[in-house]
């Protein structure tokens, strides 16, 4: 093998070498803009999940609301009962209880 010879198998392998480090640079840049712009798309995701929980948190506390208010309800209807039985007694002379006699 010449001199010559060795030269340009020395730039050919030189050549080879420098098109796959070009490939992989190629290939790592595009991986961190992918990386990114996947970034990028996480973070809007969380601020909308964010906002999504912030203008959901009404509907769990109507939940709440719902259920006292069903508690208000049914003190109000025993109440009721007590203050229908308490006039019936007093209207008729009678002990008053707590169950009131419903009529179909």
């Amino acid at each position: 093998m010449t001199d010559a010879d060795l030269w340009r198998a020395w730039q050919f392998w030189m050549a080879i070498a420098a098109a796959i480090v070009l490939i992989a640079a190629t290939l790592l840049i595009v991986i961190l803009v992918t990386a990114r712009r996947i970034l990028a798309d996480a973070v809007r995701a969380l601020n909308a999940a964010d906002a999504i929980r912030r203008q959901t948190a009404a509907i769990w506390q109507l939940e709440q609301t719902n259920d006292v208010a069903a508690e208000i309800s049914e003190t109000v209807r025993r109440i009721a009962e007590k203050g229908g039985a308490l006039a019936q007694a007093l209207e008729h002379g009678a002990p008053a209880t707590s169950q009131t006699r419903r009529t179909p």
